[in-house]
């Protein structure tokens, strides 16, 4: 801007601070394992941990497409299933290769680099049947700040969401006890996300909660089915509403 004193123009140079890039228009990365691999402590019968991992991927990929601050959404699997049901919602499928989680979602983040090298990356694991697209935007406000950040499970222990700023490595280390393998490689945990980010199914304790939560729609529409064909047996969740 001009000095109108001296007639000289002032060095804006010292006017600004650095402010990174903002969290905003992210790829997001889904890993998704076969069905038949899938929730494998679900103490149910197989076909029936099969149609739950799919609904559960489907009410998980329709939040996180429906944000407005999501540009991209690649899901990396080798199931057909999951394959036909992303590309379904506009997904972009990535072949998964590799034998661990963290191997399929450095896969992922490689193509969603190369094909947004100005975006963050947000990982999002797809057995959140409780989110919903302003879900997803508010985890992605409250990272805002941080180069990097997560999400921990709602039994503080283990990790559903990761996140990272334009140009900062996405660090990942899955599993029992990640929580704290996360923190320990730096990354921010976002003590105050959203319950629906937070809830993760594995049991069904947890399908349990998730009822009481807030199912999304694919999810109550099979719980629904089992119960009209009495498919649901002894485990007696309460009745989903959508």
């Amino acid at each position: 801007m001009a000095d109108r004193a001296s007639g000289r123009v002032a060095s804006t140079t010292t006017d600004f601070s650095y402010a990174a890039p903002h969290l905003s228009f992210v790829t997001a990365v889904v890993p998704v394992k076969a069905l038949g691999r899938a929730k494998s402590r679900l103490a149910l019968p197989e076909h029936q941990r099969r149609q739950l991992a799919l609904a559960f991927a489907a009410d998980t990929l329709t939040a996180v497409t429906g944000c407005a601050d999501v540009a991209a959404v690649l899901v990396v699997t080798a199931d057909a299933d999951i394959a036909a049901l992303a590309s379904g919602l506009g997904a972009q499928v990535v072949p998964d290769h590799t034998a661990t989680l963290d191997a399929a979602v450095a896969a992922a983040v490689v193509a969603a680099i190369h094909d947004h090298p100005d975006g963050g990356v947000l990982v999002v694991p797809a057995d959140l049947p409780c989110l919903r697209p302003s879900d997803v935007s508010e985890v992605l406000r409250q990272a805002d700040p941080f180069p990097a950040s997560f999400v921990a499970d709602r039994g503080g222990g283990g990790t559903t969401m990761v996140l990272a700023r334009p140009g900062e490595a996405v660090l990942t280390g899955y599993g029992v006890g990640s929580a704290e393998r996360h923190t320990s490689l730096g990354l921010h945990p976002l003590a105050d996300a959203p319950a629906p980010a937070r809830h993760d199914v594995d049991t069904l304790a947890d399908l349990r909660a998730a009822v009481a939560l807030g199912l999304g729609a694919r999810t109550v529409a099979l719980l629904g089915e089992w119960r009209r064909s009495g498919g649901v047996g002894a485990w007696e969740v309460p009745e989903a509403e959508a």
